[in-house]
């Protein structure tokens, strides 16, 4: 008798254990989730950094360096939770006078989809990039920066945002700064769909 409801007991608490779970997953309460990345070399310094946030996956990790002539820095975050999943990396690289910078967010979730992505490309200064991709309360957000202190700056971005069914979407919008020394070529779009259907 002992022995039988010792088992009974054990099959109640699984049987819960495995309920919570699946009600966890599931939930579509109130909840936050994100990744961003970020770098900043030039001129024989280098700086990079990430962070993330999420209920079931946080992981951000950067590196940078400074040695030779040569100016490296990466950063990548993932970031998820039960309504989605996002994900940033930057990565940046400088020698003989040229520094150069990349970054890319994405977000796939229950309120949408998002990607942004920009750079900077300069000659004798420095780089800085980022952005973040993420979801707070099912509204889907992000954005890419890029800018460049030097001769002959370029930097553009692109964003694209997507909402799933929701009338009044919330965006953030890059903003792509311009450099001391010269001012850069910048090529901007922005595009947001409302109630898209696949």
């Amino acid at each position: 008798m002992t022995r039988l409801f010792t088992k009974t007991a054990k099959l109640a608490f699984v049987q819960c254990l495995f309920l919570g779970l699946i009600a966890g997953l599931t939930s579509s309460t109130a909840s936050a989730q994100r990744a961003g990345s970020w770098i900043n070399l030039g001129g024989g310094q280098a700086g990079a950094g990430a962070s993330a946030s999420g209920s079931l996956l946080q992981f951000a990790k950067s590196k940078s360096s400074s040695k030779n002539g040569v100016d490296f820095g990466h950063g990548f975050a993932v970031g998820a939770n039960q309504n989605g999943i996002s994900i940033s990396n930057t990565i940046g690289a400088g020698a003989g006078g040229q520094s150069a910078a990349h970054n890319l967010n994405m977000h796939i979730g229950a309120g949408g989809t998002h990607v942004s992505h920009g750079g900077v490309t300069t000659q004798g200064g420095r780089v800085i990039s980022g952005g973040q991709a993420g979801s707070y309360n099912g509204q889907v957000y992000g954005g890419s920066s890029s800018t460049g202190f030097g001769q002959n700056t370029k930097a553009w971005s692109n964003s694209n945002t997507r909402h799933w069914g929701q009338p009044q979407p919330y965006q953030t919008y890059p903003s792509v700064q311009q450099g001391y020394q010269n001012q850069p070529t910048q090529n901007f779009r922005h595009r947001v769909f409302h109630n898209a259907r696949f």
